[in-house]
């Protein structure tokens, strides 16, 4: 049965049913194996079970419905909350991968009006904004090969989303779209000559058996995405939401500075296994922050039009993207 069968023959029921029943079903787009998974989508369903005495979160992962088919589930109502990536949903809108363009720092991000922009968008889509958990220096590449001599990654083919592409055509790589559960086989067959992903990732999924090496420097911004369909929140007491929103904004503070931490503890674990650093020269390392927002916002301004030219100006006139 596929997602439209399973939207037309259950959406009635699961919408019914959530009058009666106190319990969220929140589709992932990882499993369990992904690090991230522990401080951000599982912390948020311990947070909502600690401090609410009518709600509780059920998490559902990507073999329920598949990371790139989770937004229309949740729009529909199917399920009620959503833990995923804009880059999983770009062929809706670009607005929330644009966000990995912007800097992580939660609390500048809603004191500049990004954090209401980002929100306003998705209740267009039916969607409410919960939380935006982000870490800081966020993203890297595991290779099976050191970086060229031209300090490049010319002619590499590279598991990615479109979040990437611009960013690989300056490293004259090749961006191949891949969902989670397909990268390790494809670094293992040779399929692909590296993976893009945040810096949280490689050790619980095992890719430093298949991957030798990690790109530096790091770059960007991970922004994760917790989202709600838009009747189900507006169905909540004043109470039940003000205390969503609460929980989203207090996960966004504790998972920022701890990313960090968490991301720099698994380096170390898979130098210990032995993984190594390959450097990008320095020229292209230093064109690295303004080649990758040029390449988001790009993106952004080519799916959501004037909407997105005016995210990326109010991302750069705040001085949150450079």
């Amino acid at each position: 049965m596929n997602i439209k069968q399973l939207i037309v023959g259950f959406v009635a029921s699961s919408v019914v049913g959530l009058t009666h029943a106190q319990t969220l079903n929140m589709l992932s787009s990882w499993n369990q194996n992904y690090a991230g998974m522990k401080y951000t989508v599982t912390r948020f369903a311990e947070m909502v079970g600690e401090r609410s005495s009518t709600l509780k979160v059920d998490v559902k992962g990507p073999e329920t419905v598949s990371s790139f088919e989770q937004l229309e589930p949740v729009r529909a109502g199917l399920f009620q909350v959503l833990y995923t990536h804009g880059g999983y949903h770009y062929g809706t809108t670009g607005i929330g991968m644009g966000m990995d363009a912007v800097d992580g720092d939660p609390e500048k991000r809603r004191t500049t009006g990004i954090w209401d922009a980002v929100d306003a968008s998705y209740q267009q889509l039916g969607l409410k904004l919960i939380a935006i958990p982000t870490s800081g220096d966020g993203y890297h590449m595991v290779l099976t090969k050191p970086v060229g001599a031209d300090g490049k990654l010319t002619g590499m083919k590279i598991r990615g989303t479109p979040v990437y592409k611009a960013l690989l055509d300056h490293l004259g790589a090749s961006l191949v779209v891949l969902p989670p559960a397909e990268i390790y086989s494809a670094l293992d067959k040779g399929t692909v000559d590296g993976a893009a992903w945040p810096v949280l990732g490689a050790l619980g999924f095992k890719w430093y058996e298949t991957a030798g090496y990690m790109m530096r420097p790091r770059f960007g911004d991970t922004s994760h995405l917790i989202l709600m369909n838009l009747n189900t929140f507006n169905a909540l007491s004043a109470s039940d939401q003000a205390l969503m929103l609460k929980i989203g904004s207090d996960l966004e503070v504790e998972t920022y500075q701890q990313f960090y931490e968490l991301a720099e503890q698994e380096v170390a674990e898979l130098t210990k296994l032995g993984m190594k650093t390959t450097q990008l020269a320095p020229d292209i390392e230093a064109s690295l922050p303004k080649v990758w927002a040029d390449g988001i916002f790009g993106l952004v301004e080519a799916k959501n039009g004037a909407a997105g030219k005016a995210f990326a100006d109010l991302a750069r006139s705040t001085g949150m993207a450079p």
